[in-house]
């Protein structure tokens, strides 16, 4: 009994990563969507007969897969490396037929690129295919960089306009923001910086922060809330801006609340 195994890998993983606009910020983020599960299947193929086995994603869906298929010995194992368009077929690896063959690969394929096998039975017995798949559902980029020459507006801009009565202690956390006004999505509005480059999550082996967020309200809002604060309309606390009502008191701006 003899055996061949065929590995054409025509797809590393390291090549997924490898975009040429790739930034260092963007190699955080996973290249995959979703895992997709093992799936294993057992193909009766009948005596001299053919049969194909199509591998295919739903539309919209681009996925990375390992496929391993193997036979019991009594005929020929093909696929068609990731180039099956569903009109044409040129199969290019096979296993021997003589003993057990089996055939692995590794491809990214579309709901119109998608990947075939093909078992051809030469015996007078029926004779089973076996194959199994897993792989990623491949992600769409998260965001895109904005270059240095991209003319997109920044998000924060420095301002002298006047805070309401209310918050002109805040002055020095004040700021043009661009979008917080759901009034007013394209253009800017003055706003409070309430938390800036603040750490949510650090690498457990040297404490570095690898995941950061900023906190802006309208300054507007910030009026009013302070307002309801004085007259207890609304508790700080529920509302979340105890903290930042202790920030600021520890730094000399104290609303009285």
């Amino acid at each position: 009994m003899s055996s061949r195994n065929v590995y054409p890998y025509t797809v590393a993983p390291s090549d997924i990563w490898n975009h040429p606009t790739r930034t260092l910020t963007q190699s955080k983020f996973p290249f995959w969507s979703a895992i997709i599960p093992i799936t294993g299947v057992a193909v009766s193929i009948p005596t001299t007969s053919v049969v194909y086995i199509d591998i295919q994603p739903p539309s919209g869906e681009t996925w990375w897969i390992d496929v391993e298929y193997g036979d019991n010995g009594a005929g020929y194992l093909r696929y068609t490396p990731g180039s099956y368009d569903g009109t044409t077929f040129t199969p290019t690896w096979y296993s021997s037929s003589s003993g057990y063959g089996s055939i692995s690969s590794r491809h990214v394929i579309t709901n119109s690129k998608w990947f075939r096998l093909k078992g051809d039975n030469f015996a007078t017995s029926v004779y089973n295919a076996y194959y199994i798949y897993s792989g990623f559902k491949l992600s769409k980029p998260l965001w895109s960089p904005r270059r240095i020459n991209d003319p997109v507006v920044p998000f924060k801009l420095k301002t002298d306009l006047p805070l309401p009565d209310p918050i002109k202690p805040l002055d020095k956390y004040k700021a043009l923001i661009y979008g917080i006004n759901p009034n007013k999505p394209n253009d800017y509005d003055l706003a409070i910086i309430l938390e800036e480059d603040a750490p949510l999550a650090v690498d457990p082996n040297t404490g570095f922060p690898v995941e950061r967020y900023s906190a802006y309200i309208l300054a507007s809002s910030l009026a009013d809330l302070i307002a309801k604060f004085k007259t207890g309309a609304l508790d700080p606390v529920k509302a979340g801006y105890r903290k930042y009502l202790d920030k600021w008191r520890s730094e000399g701006i104290d609303f009285g609340i």
